[in-house]
């Protein structure tokens, strides 16, 4: 797959989606069926966890909650006991992924890959050279793309990237007047970890 650039022109606003007919070539889409496989896709690297250290970020990303849930349970009969299994198996599963720790939670992983098995979970990765979003330009990351992978990002003084839910993002360089990306991105969703993701692929 040859790489290509994302550039938004002056007061240009674009999503970037692989239901886009203009992007779908850039895309590609993982079928992952154990944990670990979705950590190494999305999750942090220890390179990555040393460049965010290093650069003075937050790179804790999210914690695992205080209950947990059996992987039986995730396809129960019980109504209320499945949902309940599935959405705490979720918030654990992201704290794996995502986490800096995820030792934490890693006895759970035959949760998460009963959870994956599941939900059929699929993972679509953005793979572009370089995205350049110039003043006033709105670049918007869909629910649907999961992580971007990309050369270097270039944001010019009010450009913004808006992350519809949380992202992995590994590019390279950041370039712009700010060299934190959570400065630029716009999303109340957006997760500590996804900010932790700016290194070198």
């Amino acid at each position: 797959m040859a790489a290509q650039d994302l550039t938004l022109e002056e007061g240009e606003s674009f999503t970037l989606s692989p239901d886009s007919h203009r992007m779908k070539a850039v895309y590609t889409r993982e079928n992952p069926r154990s944990a670990a496989e979705v950590r190494k896709i999305l999750g942090l690297s220890a390179e990555s966890a040393k460049a965010v250290h290093a650069a003075g970020g937050c790179c804790s990303g999210p914690q695992p909650p205080a209950a947990s849930a059996a992987a039986d349970d995730l396809e129960s009969e019980d109504p209320n006991i499945r949902a309940m299994a599935r959405r705490v198996t979720y918030q654990a599963f992201n704290a794996f992924v995502y986490g800096s720790s995820p030792s934490r939670v890693a006895h759970l992983e035959p949760a998460f890959d009963r959870y994956l098995a599941v939900n059929q979970a699929v993972l679509n990765i953005a793979h572009l050279n370089d995205i350049e979003v110039f003043d006033g330009a709105t670049l918007t990351i869909s629910a649907a793309t999961h992580a971007v992978y990309a050369n270097k990002v270039i944001i010019h003084r009010t450009g913004r990237i808006v992350c519809i839910g949380a992202k992995t993002w590994r590019i390279a360089s950041l370039e712009g007047r700010r060299r934190d990306l959570s400065q630029f991105v716009d999303s109340g969703a957006l997760a500590s970890a996804t900010v932790a993701k700016i290194a070198k692929p």
